[in-house]
């Protein structure tokens, strides 16, 4: 099941500890390689959040059915300080099969930029987990009239055009923002976290059974610690994911309507296995 909103659709698959992995198919690029999905094939990009194996595994495989289906190289972002050993070992496995995988490991840091498609770019972005790490925010470039010009009627402002007056300026909106695995610092550290229209973080504890701090020691976040922050949180929609697999469908849809308040229910999205749950 998709999960579309305004100009920004979502497929994937989220389990903590087992396989994360988001396509954004207007976009042609996804977060996180995951075990490798056949959906996953056909996107010529992909950032990559951190190493762990339930986010990075499918690298290998992503590179070799792309060489296998005859589609040009694939692009794969990673954090700076694993590429190399990345590309060690996607040689590694070129050798083991005998075949040349189609692709290429592009190493970033926070606050790179790379274009996306016209009017729309991503900046990578710090996160906090236990091994190096980046989110990823999407921006659009949108035109906004300059504040002296705000109060004035239409035809004014139709006047001023005709007279090709400067009284735009461009502004960069951030429309998404993915989080990978971190603790809470990835949204408190970035305010444009906290205003991207979508926000995909990840929840991995969302009961008193795993503590706040327990979930900072392995570097993740709290259901709890989202929720204190809700207020300031101008998202318009919010997708938990990266849920621990220890949590069932009934618990945890259960705990989360009972732990979110009711007016800002309609503002969170579920993200357990290939589907997202609507509270």
């Amino acid at each position: 099941m998709d999960f579309v909103h305004k100009e920004i659709k979502i497929t994937g698959y989220s389990v903590g500890g087992i396989e994360t992995s988001f396509i954004l198919p207007h976009f042609k690029m996804a977060f996180d390689f995951g075990r490798g999905s056949e959906e996953l094939i056909d996107i010529p990009r992909v950032f990559l959040s951190h190493g762990h194996l339930d986010h990075s595994s499918g690298i290998a495989y992503y590179f070799s059915q792309r060489a296998l289906k005859n589609l040009p190289p694939g692009e794969a972002y990673v954090p700076a300080k694993i590429a190399k050993p990345l590309k060690k070992i996607n040689d590694l496995w070129k050798k083991i099969e005998g075949f040349s995988g189609a692709g290429s490991i592009i190493p970033l840091s926070p606050n790179e930029i790379v274009p996306i498609q016209e009017n729309y770019f991503l900046r990578a972005v710090e996160s906090y987990h236990r091994i190096p790490s980046l989110g990823y925010i999407i921006y659009k470039k949108s035109q906004k009239l300059k504040e002296q010009y705000q109060n004035l009627a239409g035809h004014q402002i139709k006047k001023l055009k005709e007279k090709n007056e400067p009284i735009f300026t461009i502004v960069d909106i951030p429309i998404l923002a993915f989080s990978g695995d971190t603790s809470i610092e990835f949204l408190d550290k970035n305010p444009d976290v906290a205003r991207a229209k979508v926000l995909i973080f990840e929840a991995t504890y969302i009961d008193e059974k795993r503590t706040v701090e327990r979930a900072r020691q392995w570097g993740h976040t709290h259901l709890e610690e989202i929720l204190e922050r809700l207020p300031a949180m101008e998202n318009e929609k919010i997708i938990l994911t990266h849920l621990s697999k220890r949590y069932q469908e009934k618990y945890f849809v259960k705990v989360l309507q009972h732990r979110i308040p009711p007016a800002e229910q309609s503002r969170f999205v579920i993200w357990n296995k290939d589907r997202p749950y609507f509270l």
